[in-house]
């Protein structure tokens, strides 16, 4: 006989009464929804922050390589503009002899 097993019939009459369940998975925490829920709220929240985290990097990521295609791009435009004004000078120059 185990510890949990009422001893005679009237003792199986006031166990039924417990609110403690006769199986001992019943009350294992890997089973409990509240815990349960609680572990996926906390899982949710974290993934959540993280995924902001990554979007706001992205962001800034994106901010920076736009940044830097538009310092490209007005760097090559001085550049063509530089060579436009050199070729210009060179062939007015070359007219003139």
């Amino acid at each position: 006989m185990t510890s949990n097993e009422p001893d005679d019939q009237t003792d199986v009459d006031d166990w039924s009464d417990r609110d403690e369940p006769a199986d001992p998975t019943d009350v294992d925490d890997w089973f409990d929804a509240d815990i349960y829920r609680k572990a996926a709220g906390i899982a949710y929240e974290y993934s959540k922050k993280k995924m902001k985290e990554a979007g706001g990097q992205e962001r800034e990521t994106i901010g920076k390589g736009a940044e830097e295609q538009r310092t490209s791009a007005e760097q090559t435009q001085r550049f063509r503009q530089e060579d436009e004004a050199r070729d210009y000078g060179q062939a007015q120059r070359a007219y003139r002899y």
